[in-house]
């Protein structure tokens, strides 16, 4: 009998779930605009100086970017680095060695499933946003840009999973690692462009982001639907979120193999 209707069936649990915790979705859109509101003050105050640019960035292009990567953030965002370890250190991990699927697959179909209601009104509410701001700042986003702008979405999705699915692996060797995985978080969002764009870092640590994965989950989409990239940059920047998924899922794969050797598999 095939594994993927389980999947499917996975996904659809997912689905459910999401759909039930309308309250933690209305808060999670809620306290994205927290943030939003005060890189709004920060960067009227640093524009009001008079400079034209900052970084590369207008003033409209710099607000656009706030607001859309905050949304980026919240979307990508999986929390499944918690959800994991406890798996690992709990023993839960037990149940799904002996299962007829892996326990990969039914981790991300779960995530895709329980994102998917939030990705919708996300991209709903995101599109509005652009639509106002680009009028307001005369930004010029083309169509082509939005559709490639979800097919990026879904990419960073993926990749990020991918990424917490690999420092989740911690777990093997460390007790305790809630504060490991509150730390690296935060450190992944800023490295991602969550907080401000990359440019802000310099050239150089920005060429040096450019070999790294975290820049494809948020700061890539950002600026796909910002109207900062050309045609042949999104191009290669799609191109480079589906190599850096290749590459993660083997690291992943990797490092899961090695941390099993560790796993004792105490309680479940």
């Amino acid at each position: 009998m095939s594994i993927y209707p389980k999947y499917i069936r996975v996904f659809k649990l997912g689905v459910q779930a999401s759909m039930e915790y309308r309250l933690d979705f209305a808060f999670s859109l809620i306290s994205a605009f927290f943030p939003i509101m005060i890189q709004y003050y920060i960067w009227t105050a640093v524009y009001g100086r008079g400079s034209d640019q900052f970084f590369g960035y207008t003033y409209g292009e710099m607000i656009l970017y706030t607001i859309v990567a905050a949304i980026v953030t919240k979307i990508v965002t999986t929390h499944m680095d918690h959800v994991i370890a406890s798996d690992i250190k709990d023993g839960a991990l037990n149940k799904y060695l002996v299962q007829p699927a892996s326990y990969f697959g039914l981790k991300l179909f779960t995530l895709l499933g329980q994102k998917l209601f939030f990705f919708t009104v996300m991209l709903a509410v995101l599109f509005l946003v652009i639509f106002y701001f680009g009028g307001r700042y005369a930004i010029r986003i083309p169509l082509v840009n939005l559709v490639c702008f979800v097919a990026a979405m879904a990419l960073s999705l993926i990749l990020n999973f991918l990424i917490s699915y690999t420092i989740s692996a911690i777990a093997f060797w460390l007790s305790e690692i809630s504060y490991f995985f509150e730390m690296t978080g935060l450190l992944v969002i800023i490295l991602s462009g969550g907080v401000f764009p990359i440019e802000v870092f310099g050239r150089t640590v920005s060429s040096l982001l450019s070999y790294l994965p975290f820049k494809y989950t948020i700061y890539f989409p950002s600026n796909v639907i910002n109207g900062k990239l050309v045609m042949s940059e999104i191009t290669e920047g799609l191109l480079m979120q589906i190599f850096w998924i290749g590459v993660m899922f083997l690291v992943s794969k990797l490092v899961w193999r090695i941390g099993f050797k560790k796993y004792l598999g105490l309680g479940g």
